[in-house]
């Protein structure tokens, strides 16, 4: 069933930790492709304790385009990034748009994302690596492996409709049920602090009903200016802690929910 959203504003969150050699890029590609948008943005830097000039480069950033800087004083981990950028980003825009801090994804795909939410096909689109005319430069090839492990189990164990990249970081929220995610799960909305937090925060959407599409993508991991901040048989041991957490967990029962902006202002008289 079609679920047509207005879109008028969109928050474009970046978790970075360490990210002064691509950041600077990324936000220079982000205010270029944005400005003929067919809405408004906002940039919300999620800093994570970082150690180098990202804090700063996201300052200078938001004197010339729409910018929002949230620093977390310690580093985390990427769980709470995504998570301070969530909570931040769905009370801004009516999409909520996350992506790496590392200059691989391209925000063209922005349009085509926000697109398939604004027409009412999905909650939640993921920028696929497993399309058909998709195209990865430069993944490293145990990166490669861990991809297509997550696929295959998840397909096997855990499937979620019209979903084949479990992994991938870059995705497209509507706010609405971001919202009904937030006011289900209480105070933590992402348990994980490695990189398996990208494949329990897609068990979480799968948990309150989220319907997921997904649009091919170039994925250009030889920009990458930085060094990879993945622990590979950490992120594996992890994948499957996520898979038992949720194995025996039921999709909540549809209900109608308020509009969004009734649960921002729950959340606000929360606050």
């Amino acid at each position: 069933m079609k679920t047509p959203t207005q879109v008028n504003e969109v928050a474009i969150v970046l978790p970075a930790y360490n990210e002064e050699k691509d950041l600077p890029v990324l936000l220079e590609n982000i205010r270029a492709k944005m400005e003929g948008a067919s809405f408004k943005y906002n940039v919300v830097v999620v800093d994570d304790g970082s150690k180098d000039r990202t804090a700063e480069i996201a300052r200078e950033a938001s004197k010339i385009m729409p910018l929002k800087l949230v620093q977390h004083e310690v580093n985390k981990g990427l769980g709470e990034g995504i998570q301070t950028g969530l909570r931040e980003g769905w009370m801004l825009g009516d999409v909520v748009v996350v992506m790496d801090s590392d200059n691989t994804h391209d925000p063209v795909y922005i349009e085509d994302m926000v697109k398939v939410i604004r027409e009412g096909d999905a909650d939640i689109v993921i920028a696929s690596r497993f399309q058909a005319s998709s195209i990865v430069f430069g993944v490293p090839f145990f990166r490669q492996v861990l991809s297509w492990g997550c696929f295959l189990m998840m397909k096997t164990l855990l499937p979620y409709r019209n979903v084949r990249d479990y992994s991938t970081g870059f995705r497209a929220y509507r706010s609405l049920t971001l919202g009904r995610l937030i006011k289900n799960s209480g105070e933590k909305l992402i348990e994980e602090s490695s990189f398996a937090c990208m494949l329990e925060l897609l068990l979480r959407l799968r948990w309150v009903g989220a319907r997921a599409a997904e649009i091919p993508y170039t994925l250009r991991y030889d920009l990458k200016a930085g060094v990879s901040k993945m622990r590979i048989m950490r992120t594996i041991r992890r994948y499957f802690t996520v898979i038992g957490k949720y194995w025996a967990k039921d999709v909540l029962p549809q209900a109608e929910e308020p509009s969004l902006n009734e649960l921002r202002a729950q959340f606000r008289a929360r606050a």
